[in-house]
């Protein structure tokens, strides 16, 4: 039997996988449900309605302001209030659109609803590719196979192939029938006005990155499970990285008020991979008691974020290559 199809056998046989997967399975089907129940479809009878209550809104506003107009009035002339603050309710502000209910828009709400599934399949690739390697190493199992295949790089970069293989092949069924759950939800809760070639071909580009980001969660589970040979370590790395980094991190930066503390936030690269851009303000650049002012802005790129995520994981994978060929591995 050849080292690819035992590692994928094993993989789909691993019960971390079947969990997580069944995890994940779940997560986005109450996610689905919960954007089935919270929308409705819109009607010529529900906009009528809306407008009414706007319009009803409206006058209520008005009626109150007109029996206190005079005491308004009044205090602007005494120079207590501005004259600003006496100018009553505006038809703009009760539009009726805002007393529309929830209605899901396909081509305004999809691209959130692929990160959504990203992040949890990227989470659910952490962990399964954490605890493949992870209790291998533990259980002893790695030592006995590498004395059937003793080559020691080609053992563990065809266990992280199969790995990103198998997780991303899943990502891709789960994120099928999750574009098809938000279709119906869309066609049945909704609408799907405004969807053409060009929109698809951008979701399916958005789709690829999250893709991405699937194979990344995998490819980081599992070195830093490899470089600590423990399951535990990885995940200690990972908590150890949330704690410190974003939270200890952020009241640092903020303190020292440097330029752009957002740029080493971890989550801004991701919502730039996935969104295509990301825009960061300087605000040490205003001083706001001078009046208003429009701070420096930063843009992130998808195509940085992508540069950076990929320089890291390859200095993760070589690291963890170099220390299975250098280091014993009883």
């Amino acid at each position: 039997m050849s080292l690819v199809r035992a590692e994928r056998r094993r993989l789909h046989k691993r019960r971390v996988t079947v969990v997580m997967l069944a995890i994940g399975l779940i997560l986005l089907g109450l996610i689905a449900g919960g954007t089935w129940f919270s929308n409705q479809k819109v009607s010529e009878a529900t906009r009528a309605a809306a407008v009414a209550q706007a319009e009803q809104e409206y006058q209520r506003s008005l009626e109150d302001w007109n029996r206190h107009k005079q005491d308004c009035e009044d205090e602007v002339k005494a120079g207590r209030v501005p004259a600003e603050a006496c100018q009553g309710p505006q038809r703009e502000y009760f539009r009726a659109e805002y007393y529309m209910p929830s209605t899901f828009d396909f081509k305004a709400s999809f691209r959130e609803m692929i990160t959504v599934w990203a992040m949890i399949m990227a989470f659910v690739a952490l962990i399964v590719g954490a605890s493949s390697i992870g209790a291998e190493w533990s259980s002893g199992s790695m030592m006995n196979l590498l004395t059937w295949q003793p080559r020691r790089v080609r053992v563990l970069a065809t266990k992280l192939g199969v790995l990103i293989g198998v997780l991303t092949g899943w990502s891709l069924v789960l994120g099928a029938l999750w574009t098809a759950a938000m279709w119906v939800t869309a066609v049945f809760r909704g609408t799907t006005a405004g969807m053409t070639s060009g929109t698809w071909q951008s979701f399916a580009l958005t789709g690829l990155r999250g893709l991405g980001v699937v194979a990344a969660g995998a490819i980081f589970g599992f070195v830093l499970a490899s470089l600590g040979r423990r399951t535990a370590v990885a995940m200690g790395v990972l908590i150890a990285l949330i704690v410190v980094t974003q939270f200890g991190l952020t009241i640092l930066l903020f303190m020292a008020k440097v330029r752009y503390p957002e740029m080493f936030f971890v989550g801004n690269y991701l919502q730039a991979w996935m969104n295509g851009s990301v825009t960061l303000y300087d605000q040490t650049s205003c001083d706001f008691s001078t009046g208003a002012c429009q701070p420096q802005e930063l843009i992130l790129t998808w195509q940085r974020a992508g540069s950076i995520f990929g320089v890291g994981l390859v200095a993760l994978v070589g690291a963890a290559m170099w220390q299975i060929r250098a280091r014993d591995v009883a």
